[in-house]
């Protein structure tokens, strides 16, 4: 690992001068060159409550339902980081319920990627069964710990803390990103672990030049990690973002955990406003220190992300929705514990 304080001490960017900064204008292979579908209004989160993960996301899908993606070109970046069960991981029926709907809305093809940060990715998907059900579903699969080194493009990532910038797959280049998260406590330094840290995922552990940089462990060693990964942020921009939390990891976490059952799927188009009501659930319950304390906003991964203009930077700036008694009650409790503004002196 790469120990000691980043170089870096840098001034807010907005996410335009972020995304130019970052390729020099190679804004062909930038997600997040699409118009930003939140822009101008309040982030709607949708929330919903049932005991099974399909019924859930279908219920939370439909306030999304004009979102189009007829005639794209998907790549789905779910979580494959180990090979353990949910909410480690993916689980079987929200990935299917996702292809399902994907495929409804008449896509042109999906690429299920994944670069695992505990194993390798294939022979986790394996141990996982994702593999036969991949090809049951008729999806790519693409485990970018694979691919050769003329597949990766170099992000600088000028301004940010992270020392070389970070390498991402040229298969984004004219792709729409859909992700699938989990929502868990995070025990290496990432203090929490849902849409934002999801991206991490799509960079490259080593570098692709020879040099075998690691940038993996320079993340993972720095006191900066949780701005670090708000930051790859600025090179994607998801069109769609389905966060499960079913079951979750209240303290512990990434792998395994304390769990809780909430039995809530969340949809929405803005990564930010989505971690914030992720990172309410958790305290909702019992997640601690430094989850449990403080504005939600204030969190370092999310009011980094705020600060870039990725998402929402406070309360006021989303609307968490929610379409039955049971789930606006959840929706309810999530909304008082982000409206809350400690006092100052």
């Amino acid at each position: 690992m790469i120990p000691g304080p980043s170089r870096f001490s840098p001034a807010p960017l907005s996410r335009r001068q972020f995304g130019r900064a970052a390729f020099g204008g190679a804004s062909t292979l930038l997600l997040a060159a699409r118009q930003d579908p939140t822009a101008g209004k309040k982030s709607t989160v949708a929330l919903a409550r049932a005991p099974e993960r399909k019924d859930a996301f279908v219920e939370a899908l439909a306030p999304f339902r004009e979102v189009d993606l007829a005639d794209r070109e998907i790549v789905l970046k779910a979580s494959f980081n180990s090979p353990d069960e949910p909410p480690a991981t993916t689980s079987a029926q929200m990935l299917e319920a996702v292809v399902a709907e994907l495929r409804a809305r008449r896509c042109r093809s999906i690429r299920l990627v994944e670069r695992s940060g505990m194993g390798h990715t294939r022979e986790i998907w394996d141990r996982l069964g994702i593999t036969p059900l991949a090809r049951r579903l008729d999806l790519e699969l693409v485990a970018l710990d694979e691919l050769p080194p003329d597949r990766w493009q170099r992000a600088e990532l000028p301004g940010s803390h992270w020392s070389h910038g970070v390498e991402v797959p040229v298969l984004l280049s004219g792709a729409t990103l859909v992700e699938i998260c989990a929502l868990k406590t995070h025990r290496f330094g990432g203090h929490f672990s849902a849409s934002l840290k999801n991206a991490i995922g799509l960079i490259a552990k080593y570098s692709s030049d020879g040099k075998r940089r690691n940038y993996m462990a320079e993340l993972h060693g720095s006191p900066d990690q949780r701005l670090m990964i708000a930051e790859v942020n600025a090179l994607f921009r998801p069109e769609l973002v389905v966060m499960d939390a079913s079951s979750i990891f209240v303290d512990g976490g990434p792998e395994q955990g304390e769990l809780a059952v909430p039995n809530v799927v969340l949809v929405a188009q803005d990564r930010v406003a989505l971690d914030a009501v992720g990172v309410a659930l958790l305290r909702l319950h019992g997640a601690r220190t430094p989850l449990d304390r403080g504005s939600v906003f204030e969190l370092d991964q999310i009011k980094r992300a705020g600060e870039l203009g990725l998402g929402a930077r406070s309360f006021k700036e989303m609307d968490v929705s929610a379409s039955t008694d049971d789930s606006r009650r959840v929706a309810a409790q999530v909304s008082g514990i982000l409206d809350f503004e400690p006092e100052t002196k």
